[in-house]
């Protein structure tokens, strides 16, 4: 079974990819880019397991969609959570301190009314 876990993030989907793969890149993670997604097999808090990673356009922003394929022999539902949740976090907090702090523009503003 599948578990997921997904977080919309005020940044265009181009900036949410190219960070997922710094993150995994700079944690030297294996993975294969796939269609809309990433898949990588990562070690959270020394379990291993294998994650689907996809960034999709949303209207108020980007859905970062961190899925576990294949979790380590033995982790805990609540493991599993923590360990996605982990990969998340880590690629949130690299888009924040790559685009926030760097003051770059890629978070995405609210449409206008077009008629107001």
């Amino acid at each position: 079974m599948n578990y997921s876990i997904s977080k919309i993030i005020p940044y265009v989907r181009r900036y949410v990819l190219l960070g997922i793969y710094d993150v995994l890149d700079g944690e030297r993670v294996p993975y294969q880019k796939k269609e809309d997604t990433v898949v990588a097999k990562a070690e959270v808090y020394g379990n291993l397991s294998t994650f689907s990673i996809s960034a999709e356009e949303k209207e108020m922003g980007t859905e970062l969609k961190v899925t576990m394929l294949q979790s380590c022999v033995g982790l805990s539902e609540q493991g599993k959570e923590r360990a996605m949740t982990a990969v998340m976090d880590r690629i949130v907090q690299y888009l924040e301190n790559e685009l926030l702090m760097n003051n770059r523009a890629a978070i995405i503003m609210p449409q206008e009314d077009k008629y107001g």
